[in-house]
């Protein structure tokens, strides 16, 4: 219903059960996502940004979430879910000094 509701008017979408998995496994991981912050599950990662002379330019913050269940979540599978929750700038903040700690 909803991927028929995105594509418009006058549109047709049938049931996949591939579609099913995929729709209750995000369902799955937004529950568990509510829990973060409470749980302290990110960890923040710097990586350091080089010049073509091997200098140091700076560092690039790397947000990770270790699961306790299913461990470390690739970021493709929890930013566009942080984005599209509202819950990417609350991320940012915890990056930038309110209450993540570095790995």
């Amino acid at each position: 219903m909803y991927q028929a509701k995105k594509a418009g008017r006058n549109t047709l979408r049938f049931f996949d059960p591939q579609m099913q998995a995929t729709v209750n496994a995000r369902a799955a991981l937004e529950k568990k996502f509510a829990k973060l912050f409470v749980n302290q599950e990110f960890q923040l990662h710097y990586q350091i940004q080089v010049d073509s002379l091997h200098q140091s330019l700076g560092a690039e913050a790397l947000i990770r979430w270790i699961h306790p269940e299913r461990g470390l979540v690739p970021p493709a599978q929890f930013i566009p879910l942080a984005e599209e929750t509202g819950l990417i700038l609350p991320i940012g903040h915890m990056g930038a000094g309110y209450g993540l700690r570095p790995a």
